[in-house]
């Protein structure tokens, strides 16, 4: 419980018939935790170097985080934490989720909006631009729980970029000080042929490793939004999109030359290529190849 909420975690005794229940997954990048807390409680949390938002389903939440006050319920969502501020707060008869992101992936995501860091990035609200963004948030938030269901183990090529989609998602979320503004000049100017030549050599080499974006723009010298705009103008795709086609690719040979008779499924083979919904994953395949993606692992 204080990994969650800080070492001044202090709870009444549960009412009879509850339990506190808390599930959690942490896969380095990223940890998720849904929570059951029956029980009246407050908390402090001391400054940490990441960042908490909090998805309300039930019960409600007081918070202040700075000077920033607020009172939550069900359907809200809110930064619980920041990087290097203290929190503290109460609540009772809590069913909570929370997905805790390192201030590092945050610092790299910003750096894909404004790469020299002209603009510190710092959270002017606390709560979402609006309900579409709520939207949002809980669309990529379910995702997430999707790819913790599976577990870390099962779906490594997955985690980093989930990792990178939710810090993303945040600082579209969330008002800040980095998101929304225009991209340097210099950007546009770096986005030649030639980086996106050192892209794709990049993708091809290390598709079965698990890269994104930030990964890719540094193997090719530029920003994360110098290579956007070269995949745009050189190649009319995306990095991410590139990178997913190069492994479909490879998942297209590993049903040709695996067998069910080992135990070989369709699900397994496209998951270990970072594709997590197999409906999704047949429909480009069939895109892609002209038949399913059980037709050709059955031969």
């Amino acid at each position: 419980m204080r990994a969650a909420f800080g070492r001044e975690f202090r709870a009444q005794d549960v009412p009879r018939g509850g339990a506190y229940v808390i599930r959690h997954f942490d896969a380095g990048h990223v940890a998720y935790r849904e929570m059951v807390l029956p029980a009246p409680f407050s908390f402090t949390k001391e400054p940490q170097d990441d960042l908490v938002v909090v998805s309300v389903a039930g019960g409600r939440v007081r918070r202040t985080l700075g000077r920033q006050q607020g009172t939550f319920g069900a359907g809200d969502s809110f930064l619980g934490h920041v990087p290097g501020r203290p929190c503290s707060g109460s609540s009772a008869d809590l069913y909570a989720s929370a997905v805790t992101l390192p201030g590092e992936l945050l610092a790299r995501a910003a750096a894909t909006v404004d790469p020299r860091g002209d603009r510190p990035l710092r959270f002017t609200r606390h709560t979402p631009v609006d309900d579409r963004h709520t939207g949002h948030w809980d669309r990529v938030r379910a995702y997430a729980r999707s790819v913790c269901d599976l577990g870390a183990e099962d779906v490594p090529l997955i985690v980093g970029p989930l990792a990178q989609l939710l810090a993303g998602a945040v600082l579209q979320v969330f008002p800040n000080t980095v998101a929304g503004h225009e991209p340097l000049l210099a950007d546009t100017r770096d986005a030649t042929h030639s980086t996106a030549v050192r892209a794709t050599a990049y993708i091809d080499d290390h598709a079965h490793t698990d890269i994104g974006l930030a990964d890719i723009a540094e193997a090719a010298q530029v920003t994360p939004r110098a290579l956007q705009y070269a995949f745009r103008r050189h190649l009319g795709t995306t990095p991410m999109a590139h990178l997913r086609r190069v492994r479909l690719a490879h998942a297209h040979a590993a049903l040709k030359t695996a067998s069910p008779l080992d135990g070989a499924t369709v699900t397994g083979i496209a998951a270990r290529w970072g594709f997590l919904h197999t409906s999704r994953f047949s429909a480009a395949y069939r895109a892609e190849y002209g038949r399913s993606p059980r037709e050709t692992l059955h031969g």
